[in-house]
């Protein structure tokens, strides 16, 4: 494995990224995102559901409450990273009921014209099972194909065309283009690209227990031990270049 991150982020000075839930930034590119800030890079997080319904078989607290506590854990984790909170956003869409609908379409755009960047990080839109190898396979989470599916239609040719979402326009945004992404769980896909965060594992694992609520303790050492390789500690994420 090869570090491909000065060859994807040498000409990016704005990165999005666009996840399902409160956790997702952390378990798919936390060392990434680490990485990025420690560069100087500009680094916006939008998180598209409250994850409210992640409470599995606790009883002590509602949808409504959990969901409260999964936001105050996502800005949490992101300082551990060194995000600012006005550079973290959840559309506090609920959990399990994101739709690929035309109005969450112009939720992503609004931050696409707004911070214009120049590359977005968000799930993967193909596959409804992810392969990590041949032992270990798990669904993709609907919420996670739809928030990849609004990306890249946002992307193009929404937030380009300025018929679309014309009232944003008129409130002083302007269209953008973005034409390149990295998408996670494509580990086998032969346009994975490989990002060294080694130097970020303790921001990476401090961020990830900032979600006391969403995940526990195996699942933190499982999601550390997932970007351990022979040759160092890498996130994987597919790079794809529409441009």
């Amino acid at each position: 494995m090869t570090d491909s991150f000065e060859s994807i982020f040498k000409d990016k000075n704005k990165i999005l990224v666009v996840m399902a839930h409160p956790d997702d930034n952390e378990i798919v590119c936390g060392g990434i995102v680490a990485r990025l800030i420690d560069e100087g890079k500009k680094v916006r997080v939008v998180v598209m559901t409250n994850g409210g319904k992640g409470m599995r078989d606790r009883t002590d607290v509602n949808e409504e409450q959990f969901a409260k506590i999964r936001l105050i854990e996502q800005k949490k984790a992101g300082v551990e990273l060194g995000l600012s909170e006005d550079d973290m956003f959840n559309l506090n869409i609920a959990d399990g009921e994101l739709e690929d609908s035309l109005e969450n379409i112009g939720k992503i755009v609004y931050h696409i014209r707004e911070f214009k960047p120049d590359i977005i990080i968000t799930h993967n839109p193909e596959e409804k099972i992810n392969t990590f190898s041949e032992d270990t396979k798990w669904v993709n989470h609907r919420d996670h194909r739809y928030t990849a599916t609004l990306v890249l239609d946002a992307a193009y040719p929404y937030s380009r065309d300025t018929a679309f979402f014309p009232e944003q326009l008129k409130n002083g945004l302007s269209p953008h283009c973005v034409g390149q992404f990295l998408m996670s769980d494509f580990y086998t896909h032969p346009d994975a690209k490989y990002f060294e965060v080694g130097k970020y594992l303790d921001k990476r694992r401090k961020a990830l227990e900032k979600h006391t609520n969403g995940l526990d303790q195996e699942e933190i050492d499982s999601f550390m031990e997932e970007i351990q390789k022979e040759n160092g500690h890498f996130e994987t994420l597919r790079y794809l270049n529409t441009d």
